[in-house]
């Protein structure tokens, strides 16, 4: 069953995609062709166009705007690699139409975003899943069966998660912006900054580990300037939140891209009996890698109290050791390991009707992003807020200029 898709949008993560098509199809996986491409700028299409031509063999068709390749296209579904605030728009248009989407991280700008998005997969009877890659990599598989199943640690407790690096140096001119960088700075097309974009992924992975986090408290601040501004006045740079988990879990996370002097990083997780402790390099990883390359793997050791030392390749082992070999596939399809090409695979298999739902349907994407905004709601009122309050719309201040401006 050959899966026709339409790539909407052309920027810098679509590249990821198109990678991972790729590594599908060397995977013996290619039963799949990307025959429409969708951007308004023609450039960043036909660029796009070119590669896709080049590593898949096909070269997919133009337009310009969704709606001109929702009338034309003959596709069955579509990977849309947007930015955030237009995420809902287009994805309900598309299963409106009919057609399947696999939607780029966060889901939707806001919760009641996501919560449209949500309802009109259901009430259609399309799919809709989020994709997140880190969590489908080894890196956080292993971890996950280290906290849930292998009891190596006992029962986890708390976390600490700390890194500090100094602020970027000042670009010249705004053509020296990136469009990537530009419009994440406007909270109303990014929905907000840092914590809701490259902390979508921490909040799913936290999620992932340990349940859903009943309530947070933090404090969010801009530094770079060398003065203490709030992060309503600029994007937050610096970032410290407690997080207490329904499972009886509490963490911190504490931050900052804006401390001038050495870089630091720490992230070890504990348990009753040991801890484990992440020493992949880079401070933004939470045993994951995003461009990772051939000879790079993620590191951990794990400590228990008995004074058994692991490293992160002999819990990999254990922890395939422990999969049957259907677990197997499921997990890292004919061996692949990049998060992008297993969760291009999940969405393209459930079109086919091998599997039955996505592990981030929309309503776990949703609860995802809501960690998120929880996080602003807090640093915004200076009060502990509880994650359900978000969720069912009782705590929403910070996100209620971004819905007016989208009418949601």
């Amino acid at each position: 069953m050959l899966i026709r898709l339409a790539l909407i949008g052309c920027g810098r993560i679509s590249r990821r995609h198109a990678l991972a098509m790729q590594d599908l199809q060397k995977r013996g996986r290619g039963d799949f062709a990307v025959t429409a491409l969708c951007d308004a700028n023609e450039q960043a299409a036909i660029e796009r166009a070119d590669m896709l031509e080049e590593l898949l063999g096909i070269r997919p068709a133009l337009y310009q705007t969704h709606q001109e390749l929702l009338a034309e296209a003959q596709v069955d579904a579509v990977d849309l690699c947007l930015p955030h605030g237009l995420h809902h728009g287009i994805a309900v248009d598309c299963m409106e139409a009919g057609l399947h989407v696999l939607c780029e991280k966060p889901l939707g700008i806001t919760v009641k975003a996501c919560r449209l998005m949500a309802e009109t997969a259901a009430r259609t009877g399309r799919l809709l899943s989020t994709a997140a890659p880190h969590r489908r990599q080894p890196g956080q598989r292993v971890a996950h069966w280290v906290f849930n199943e292998s009891g190596l640690i006992g029962k986890p407790l708390s976390f600490f998660h700390h890194y500090r690096t100094p602020s970027s140096p000042p670009k010249v001119g705004s053509e020296a912006v990136p469009e990537h960088v530009r419009w994440r700075q406007d909270k109303l097309m990014s929905g907000g900054g840092p914590v809701l974009d490259s902390g979508f992924h921490y909040c799913d992975s936290l999620r992932y580990f340990f349940g859903d986090v009943e309530k947070v408290y933090a404090e969010l601040r801009s530094l770079k300037t060398g003065t203490a501004l709030p992060f309503t006045a600029a994007p937050e740079d610096t970032v410290f939140v407690t997080f207490s988990f329904k499972s009886g879990l509490v963490g911190t996370w504490a931050w900052s891209l804006a401390a001038p002097g050495e870089e630091a990083y720490n992230v070890t997780f504990y348990g009753s009996q040991g801890s484990l402790r992440d020493t992949t390099a880079g401070s933004f990883s939470i045993f994951h890698l995003f461009e990772r390359k051939p000879d790079q793997k993620e590191s951990a050791r794990l400590a228990c109290d008995d004074g058994t030392v692991y490293t992160m390749r002999q819990l990999e082992e254990m922890h395939r050791a422990s999969l049957s070999p259907v677990e197997e596939e499921l997990l890292y399809p004919g061996g692949a390991t990049d998060g992008f090409s297993i969760e291009i695979w999940e969405f393209l298999e459930i079109l086919r009707g091998n599997r039955a739902a996505p592990e981030i349907d929309g309503w776990e994407g949703m609860r995802s992003l809501a960690v998120g905004d929880a996080i602003y709601e807090s640093g915004l009122s200076g009060e502990v807020i509880y994650v359900d309050e978000v969720l069912n719309g009782a705590r929403s201040a910070f996100q209620d200029p971004i819905d007016a401006h989208w009418g949601l």
